[in-house]
């Protein structure tokens, strides 16, 4: 039976994320696209908009992109990285090799919490370990359905169960964009999980984060998610409107101080953005997006 669930929910899940492929835009979406574009235009704006792998969504699926509850977690800080002077640059893609695992899809599951802290715990395994570019994929299902700290209707950037428990491979409970039961993760998962030493939270401004993200690697982190992200093509992000969608969490990976943006991974695959990557400018940690309020380090 699970199996079958499985498979109906990764069915589903194919459907809804397929975009232009499978579901024509309606005559509003595109109105709203040129819209977008011209508002772009008219403002200057560092990035372009267009028909996504997520345009096509119904407003009532917007929920499905995101998952992250807005009430920031409480935990300990993270200490403080040395007093060094950090790069104008960073990449975790290209720092000595690339620590940085590919994009996934969160499908019609409000799990992106669980795909930011998997994410980064696969980055932490390939710094720990020296071997940048390691075909590790873990499990974001094992996550969701055992941890208590969220759902398919949303979740906490609270990693705790990564120190007490961690994470297997994808292949001990594989992802379903379903709630599931922990029960069906292959049997003794716990013994070959990777685990993380520890966890805290980095205070939220610039220079904060980004000595975090050169001391400890990719960072999970959070941010209000509006309608003109679904339409994100490329370049430096900016919000300049729309409907707010929900609270969204993502994989810091990088940042640039020449044109100051950060540079996160997403969770909706990799027909949307820069091949499922995006830029941000470093001005929306303080405007309504508020990018970065909760940020985690592992170590």
């Amino acid at each position: 039976m699970m199996i079958r669930t499985a498979g109906i929910a990764m069915t589903a899940l194919a459907c809804l994320m397929a975009g232009s492929a499978a579901a024509e835009l309606s005559p509003e979406t595109r109105a709203k696209i040129t819209e977008l574009r011209n508002t772009l235009e008219s403002r200057s704006a560092r990035w372009t908009a267009g028909e996504t792998s997520v345009s096509h969504l119904t407003e009532d699926q917007w929920s499905s992109l995101t998952g992250l509850d807005a009430n920031p977690p409480s935990g300990p800080l993270a200490p403080e990285p040395p007093e060094t002077r950090l790069r104008p640059a960073l990449d975790w893609r290209d720092n000595g090799g690339n620590f940085v695992t590919a994009p996934k899809q969160q499908g019609g599951c409000g799990s992106c919490w669980s795909f930011a802290m998997t994410g980064a715990l696969e980055s932490y395994v390939m710094r720990k370990r020296g071997a940048p570019g390691e075909n590790i994929d873990l499990s974001e299902q094992v996550y969701i359905s055992c941890s208590s700290v969220g759902s398919c209707k949303g979740g906490v950037l609270f990693p705790l169960f990564l120190v007490r428990k961690g994470l297997p491979a994808e292949s001990a409970y594989p992802y379903a964009a379903a709630d599931g039961s922990c029960s069906d993760a292959a049997s003794g998962w716990e013994r070959g999980a990777h685990k993380i030493g520890g966890w805290g939270m980095v205070i939220p401004t610039v220079n904060k984060i980004k000595a975090a993200l050169a001391h400890y690697g990719p960072l999970p982190t959070s941010m209000m998610m509006y309608e003109d992200f679904l339409h994100y093509k490329g370049g430096i992000y900016s919000r300049v409107g729309g409907k707010r969608v929900g609270a969204h969490a993502v994989l810091l990976v990088g940042y640039n101080d020449a044109e100051e943006y950060f540079i996160v991974k997403n969770s909706w695959g990799t027909g949307w953005g820069e091949d499922g990557f995006f830029r941000i400018d470093y001005s929306e940690m303080n405007s309504r997006v508020i990018f970065g309020l909760t940020t985690v380090a592992y170590y």
